[in-house]
């Protein structure tokens, strides 16, 4: 399902300060509950040490212990079952049971308040504290929570699926320039939603778009296509709106084993799948649970080498046959110039649903990803640095909803997409007639 949606995607794409600054945004959660701050209490921040400072009596009685103040040694104290942490104001250090554990950052006293380095404090109870940056949350956990089981038994989950729908969401923002060449900010959302069944491969995708000033029309549809991949080889329906908004189609196939080979599902290609998702998965941490819909989801993060991408690309390239026409060799360029290419470390936030373990939304940050492919293909396509530049100052994020997991409504691909003109006969018949075109007006001359 992954290699699906990233192929997808890819396709896409290409066609603190460090001052005590009080913020009643960043939230404390334990075991998933929000710990309620006010004016009286106090409010976390984050110190000159980029470290979490939290209210020492509110998030201590919150967590269950019982909070102490000795005043003669200017000490906080929490005790909670037999474990006994002493935290010093001022020093680097704090007490557990009276062993001295060293810490990064020193509790403090500010406008008459006592706060305390809360993931030190809490860790030395033997509790998890995670940091999730996107929500600026602090994560405490009481009861261990098996992250990575659970992530990649959801994964696992996910190539039992037959066909789904998808709706992605892709924010994005660039900095280009106008007509008189000065750089201005450009803000566009665009919308994707695709059904894919997997037995055959076949694919559906619909995207619109919020068009920088025209805002007032709403969203419009850019582009429509259609994807299918057999024994023989891959066929994409492309349809492209005109002045009028009707869809013209022009499609393209190319017939060749190899492309087909590497997007097909059998239960040998799930496996080594299966494989290089757990060797390339790194630091998954669980981040709590959250009512959405009626549904209790988990929300985890997780790390993915790009480097996933190398291996499934590279192993496949190797064993590939000399490609015999010129569509052949185009496809097998491109797959030699994605296993080459380095896209980095990819961050994920996922959201499985706790009663049935199915993965049912992601996030990422795809940025970077982009601008690392940018800079892997510059060369290639020969991109001209204006427009690398443009497309380095790119920031993106995507949201991506897994829906009707098994019951996805079949489609047909409509008769004009079917019976549509070559692409590439198209685009030589279109350069003939420019050719022609010019030609002419050359001899009126």
């Amino acid at each position: 399902m992954k290699k699906i949606v990233f192929i997808l995607s890819l396709v896409l794409l290409l066609a603190l300060s460090s001052v005590n600054a009080f913020a009643d945004d960043v939230i404390i959660n334990i075991d998933s509950t929000k710990v309620e701050f006010n004016e009286d209490l106090g409010f976390p921040f984050v110190d000159e040490n980029n470290r979490t400072q939290v209210p020492f009596r509110a998030t201590l009685e919150k967590y269950g212990a019982v909070v102490e103040w000795d005043q003669e040694t200017s000490t906080a104290i929490a005790t909670k079952d037999e474990i006994v942490v002493k935290v010093p104001i001022g020093e680097n250090y704090i007490l557990k049971n009276d062993e001295k554990i060293d810490v990064d950052t020193a509790a403090r006293i500010v406008n008459g308040r006592t706060y305390l380095p809360i993931r030190a404090v809490i860790e030395a109870f033997g509790s998890e504290v995670e940091w999730d940056g996107a929500l600026k949350t602090v994560v405490i956990t009481t009861v261990p929570v098996d992250a990575e089981a659970i992530y990649f038994a959801a994964s696992d989950k996910s190539y039992e699926w037959d066909n789904y729908d998808i709706n992605a969401k892709i924010n994005m923002s660039l900095n280009a320039p106008d007509g008189a060449g000065n750089v201005q900010p450009i803000n566009m959302d665009m919308d994707m939603n695709m059904t894919i069944f997997m037995n055959p491969v076949k694919a559906k995708i619909s995207t619109s778009m919020l068009i920088p000033g025209m805002e007032a029309l709403g969203q419009k549809t850019f582009m429509e296509m259609y994807m299918t991949i057999d024994e023989e080889g891959i066929t994409q329906y492309i349809g492209m709106p005109g002045q009028t908004e009707e869809l013209t189609w022009m499609k393209q196939t190319i017939a060749n084993e190899m492309l087909a080979g590497f997007m097909k599902n059998n239960e040998e290609t799930i496996e080594k799948n299966k494989e290089l998702v757990k060797k390339y998965t790194d630091d998954v941490k669980y981040f709590g649970k959250y009512i959405e819909d009626g549904k209790t989801l988990l929300r985890l993060q997780y790390i993915l080498s790009g480097d996933i991408y190398k291996e499934m690309f590279a192993d496949f390239s190797e064993v590939v046959p000399e490609p015999a026409t010129e569509e052949e060799a185009m496809a097998l360029e491109m797959i030699q110039n994605i296993a080459n290419m380095d896209i980095g470390n990819l961050t994920y936030i996922i959201y499985i649903d706790e009663a049935t373990g199915e993965m049912v939304k992601l996030e990422m940050d795809i940025a970077e990803m982009i601008a690392s492919m940018v800079s892997g293909m510059a060369e290639i396509t020969g991109m001209p640095p204006e427009a690398i530049e443009v497309l380095n100052s790119l920031k993106a994020y995507m949201t991506v909803e897994f829906l009707n997991i098994n019951s996805a409504e079949d489609f047909e691909i409509p008769e004009e997409a079917l019976n549509a003109p070559d692409m590439l006969e198209g685009l030589q018949q279109q350069l003939e007639t420019e050719i022609e075109i010019e030609f002419e007006a050359e001899e009126e001359l």
